[in-house]
């Protein structure tokens, strides 16, 4: 039962990564009281920094995306001091792909075929707009299409290159929908320089009574007719408001009654909200960080993209019409996976190793961190050009992210299999509960799956509670 003695506000905000900041920050203006309840012992969500031996890296959200149209990131070139360190970079120069072989040549233009296969995709979407199927069978579709255009190598290696966007939505090509596999960018990608800054200028103007750490809750109950509404902890404290604004994660939102953070809805959500997060799924993108003594690898590039080895019997397939296969192991293998490394030895003269990876990856080494080396070793043989496993040196020491084992993230954002249509959830979830709204990256079009949508969406609510209280 719930505790006797409730504490009381106007607003409780379920969830204290940057969509619930951003609403307190908003009501906080306003003079409306609110109450944080989050269930890690930190506030930030995915605005996760830590501190390694070379230097500080962010293991969840890592750019400031879409820098043409993203309200945060001109707020942070508004507060910029001269001569202060710069807070982000921009490393989008051109980017070094590599396979198991080696450095892949420009002339084999797999970036210009690349965005024909992508006019491919909208095109064929556009045909039907009820169909749908995975990214990975469009492109065999495209291959097996215009073969007689394209060389043996231009096949293996491009059917490949492709699945880069595995690296966006965090979920590998044979599950990403190929209807929402496109990303359209409003603008260049900035590399946060990190965003412990930001976060930081965002909590040291919260009120840090109003915030409760480590504080699951297991229910969020209408009363008084549906006036009210009463958050209850896991440890059965109560603490009641007019407003909830729910700003957990997309996840959390479907797991099971029985899962560890399934927070019950009393009454129950309306069917609209949940029929719409059937059509939508989470994505699990992943970090695995090697710092060195020294650099050993060429600085080049600040960015390299390792393609995942074909599948065994793919050509054959593309050239006569079969069914292609897909590299699926129940334990991943090295090159079965694309994989994105961040050179930091080039961008910020650190000896340091960034690997971004997608779901199932992400999962495997998520759970297994002492595979990680034994796994990215032949990428980084590779990527330093050496001949033998002798002329590369050990990492000092390794970070590996834990997304997936986090019982309050279970991931990293929500992501499109096929069929899945995230329009749907947005709209149920920004239209809300009555007195129960909803903020995160995964309840916004704009900016959905980013920073600055997750912050527009906290705007957004904390608005709406402002509307309907100082009329």
């Amino acid at each position: 039962m719930p505790s006797t003695s409730a504490k009381r506000t106007k607003v409780i905000i379920v969830g204290g990564g940057i969509s619930g900041i951003k609403a307190a920050l908003e009501l906080q203006k306003h003079g409306l009281d609110y109450i944080i309840l989050e269930a890690k012992d930190r506030l930030g969500g995915r605005l996760n920094t830590v501190q390694g031996i070379n230097t500080k890296y962010d293991l969840g959200a890592s750019w400031y995306h879409e820098t043409l149209n993203n309200p945060l990131f001109d707020e942070e070139v508004n507060l910029s001091v001269e001569g202060e360190e710069p807070k982000w970079f921009y490393d989008d120069a051109p980017i070094k792909v590599i396979n198991e072989n080696g450095v892949l040549p420009p002339f084999l233009k797999l970036e210009s075929i690349a965005q024909e296969i992508l006019k491919f995709i909208e095109i064929e979407n556009y045909k039907d707009l009820e169909k749908d199927q995975s990214l990975y069978d469009t492109v065999v579709k495209y291959m097996k299409l215009k073969k007689h255009l394209l060389s043996t190598d231009q096949i293996l290696q491009v059917s490949q290159y492709i699945r880069s966007l595995e690296l966006w939505h965090g979920i590998d090509s044979k599950s990403l929908s190929s209807k929402f596999s496109s990303v359209d960018n409003e603008g260049r990608n900035a590399l946060a320089l990190h965003y412990d800054t930001l976060l930081k200028r965002h909590t040291e103007k919260l009120d840090f009574d109003k915030v409760i750490l480590e504080s699951p809750i297991k229910s969020l109950v209408k009363t008084e007719r549906g006036k009210k509404v009463e958050a209850i902890t896991e440890a059965n404290d109560c603490i009641k408001g007019d407003y909830a604004i729910v700003a957990i994660p997309q996840s959390i939102l479907q797991i099971p009654e029985e899962a560890k953070g399934h927070i019950k809805f009393e009454p129950d959500l309306p069917p609209n909200i949940k029929a719409s997060l059937k059509v939508v799924h989470y994505g699990a993108l992943g970090k695995v960080i090697f710092e060195f003594s020294h650099c050993y690898w060429p600085t080049d590039s600040e960015r390299i993209l390792a393609l995942s080895r074909p599948p065994e019997g793919l050509l054959h397939a593309i050239e006569n019409d079969l069914d292609a296969p897909f590299t699926s192991n129940e334990i991943p293998k090295t090159w079965d996976y694309p994989t994105l490394i961040l050179n930091y030895a080039t961008s910020f003269k650190k000896n340091s190793l960034v690997m971004i990876t997608q779901s199932p990856l992400t999962e495997y080494l998520e759970r297994n961190p002492d595979k990680a080396w034994e796994f990215f070793k032949p990428v980084v043989k590779v990527i330093a050009q050496k001949a033998s496993d002798a002329e590369i040196d050990l990492p000092i020491n390794q970070i590996v992210s834990q997304w997936t084992l986090d019982p309050y993230q279970r991931g990293s954002y929500s992501a499109c299999f096929p069929g899945d249509d995230p329009l749907v959830p947005i709209i149920a979830l920004e239209q809300g509960f009555g007195n129960i709204r909803f903020a995160g990256e995964h309840t916004i079009l704009e900016g959905a799956g980013c920073v600055h949508g997750a912050w527009n969406s906290g705007i957004r609510e904390a608005q709406y509670i402002i509307d309907q209280t100082i009329k």
